[in-house]
């Protein structure tokens, strides 16, 4: 009786721990089905809020839309962006050029004294009062007539004196001239016995024609400006004449007072430094006030004079 009782509850022992092993794999099958599909509802939960947010993003109004940008903190979100203008690039440009012209080298004025030589072509015109000299002219009023031109050549010193270090300056020479005046026209000059218009006088006597050769010693002064970088100036000034000779034939204008003493003339042109050793030299002369005594030549008066001079200085030291 005790064998089957123990018999017994050894069957009802190992049944009891068979049907626990049995249940523990269910138990942790389950389990892993429960943390895969929690898993997969929180990835469906996900993406049901992404979507949600980008609709709720593109549901947008203009007006949201338009709202400030704003930090997490609340404070507005101000960006800058630069616009280009014209006058900005107008002043970029300019504060380029400044700094390309400053790196540029000075050219400097400096005092010297130089051998000019030039040479040139000059007029003598005035007005012909009796219409003597254009005789198919059909116009009523005076016009001018050039009555002499010529090549004159100068030889002198001229000496630059700096103002400053390289923008203005001023020139001063002392000239030979020599001009041969060659006739354009036949003329008539006046005598005692000489009529008003020249109709009258070439009824009593044959015209003039012939040279005037002239020799004076002049002085030009300058007023000299230039850029600090560039070898180009501008220069205007006067240049005074002392005539030495005037001579038409055996006729010294000079000696028989027919001329004033003293020439005077404007002077504007400019010059260009080549080297440290020479200068091109280019000026107009003009002179208005009457360079010989009125009714000189008959017929002709307010006689003027109008000329270009082109010279190379020659500064050897």
């Amino acid at each position: 009786m005790k064998h089957i009782t123990l018999g017994v509850l050894l069957f009802a022992t190992t049944f009891v721990f068979a049907q626990e092993n049995s249940e523990q794999p269910q138990l942790e099958d389950s389990s892993t089905e429960e943390a895969v599909s929690t898993d997969s509802s929180a990835t469906e939960d996900s993406a049901l809020a992404q979507t949600a947010t980008l609709e709720t993003a593109s549901e947008l109004s203009p007006a949201d839309e338009a709202l400030p940008e704003r930090t997490p903190e609340g404070y507005r979100i101000i960006r800058i962006q630069k616009t280009e203008t014209k006058a900005y690039k107008d002043s970029v440009k300019k504060v380029e050029r400044q700094i390309e012209e400053d790196k540029k080298p000075t050219i400097p004025f400096r005092f010297e004294v130089g051998l000019l030589a030039s040479i040139g072509a000059k007029e003598l015109f005035g007005s012909d009062r009796y219409a003597y000299y254009d005789r198919d002219r059909t116009s009523k009023e005076i016009e001018p007539v050039t009555l002499f031109h010529g090549y004159p050549v100068n030889v002198g010193l001229i000496a630059t004196i700096p103002l400053n270090e390289a923008t203005v300056a001023i020139k001063a020479g002392a000239l030979f001239e020599y001009t041969n005046l060659i006739h354009n026209e036949d003329f008539f000059l006046k005598t005692n016995d000489s009529d008003e218009s020249p109709w009258f006088e070439e009824k009593k006597r044959e015209p003039e024609h012939g040279n005037i050769s002239q020799m004076r010693v002049s002085f030009p002064l300058l007023f000299a400006l230039k850029g600090r970088t560039t070898p180009a100036m501008f220069e205007v000034g006067s240049k005074i004449s002392i005539p030495i000779q005037d001579k038409y034939k055996s006729v010294d204008f000079v000696d028989h007072n027919l001329r004033p003493a003293v020439d005077a003339a404007l002077l504007i042109g400019g010059s260009f430094i080549i080297n440290k050793y020479f200068t091109l030299m280019t000026h107009i002369e003009a002179q208005w006030s009457e360079i010989y005594d009125d009714e000189l030549f008959v017929g002709v008066s307010d006689i003027s004079l109008l000329g270009i001079h082109v010279g190379l200085v020659f500064t050897p030291f």
